[in-house]
């Protein structure tokens, strides 16, 4: 697993790898969900600039990442070259060091050590509601589309779609044992 150290905005950012998002069954904020792989693949290109954060955003921002409270109080760095590979949603989380130090040291200390951490995507949804399964998986929705808000860094958290899940800050490759497929057509109702 390579970091480097790259020079943005006259600082110094580790250049980290992260998987965002596998398509498949996630559970999170609205229940399990089908997030099928075109979905993600169809918002790869709204992730470039989008803040990585210690933690989702709470309530004096609405839980959206671009706000001045959030940037001030847990901004850790920004998402460049989002891409899809598979079926995982992947970027590379540059990563302020000097404001990491500050907002949370144990993202500092996990890139030093190259140790895993959870993380968690926050993204507004479009959800078609109904009940189905994949790969062995309920469901309760499909979402058919995404708008990216942030990647929150979870230090000690799991987040919807977990390092066991083959999602995580600080990877690059898949240690699941799982097989993740795209679905046939789904129907619902």
């Amino acid at each position: 697993m390579r970091i480097e150290i790259k020079q943005l905005e006259g600082r110094e950012h580790a250049v980290v790898p992260t998987v965002m998002a596998i398509a498949g069954v996630i559970a999170g904020s609205h229940g399990p969900l089908y997030y099928p792989r075109h979905v993600l693949a169809n918002s790869v290109r709204q992730w470039a600039g989008r803040a990585v954060v210690a933690y989702h955003p709470d309530m004096y921002s609405g839980g959206y990442a671009a706000h001045p409270e959030v940037f001030n109080k847990q901004k850790v760095g920004t998402l460049f070259n989002a891409r899809m590979e598979g079926d995982r949603l992947k970027a590379d989380a540059w990563i302020d060091l000097a404001r990491a130090a500050i907002v949370d040291r144990r993202v500092v200390d996990a890139i030093r050590a190259h140790k895993m951490m959870e993380v968690s995507t926050g993204l507004g949804t479009s959800i078609e509601v109904c009940n189905g399964r994949f790969n062995n998986r309920e469901y309760q929705g499909i979402v058919t589309s995404c708008t990216p808000d942030h990647l929150a860094i979870l230090p000690d958290k799991v987040g919807a779609c977990s390092i066991a899940m083959g999602a995580g800050f600080i990877r690059n490759e898949l240690r699941f044992n799982g097989t993740y497929l795209e679905a046939p057509a789904l129907l619902c109702g």
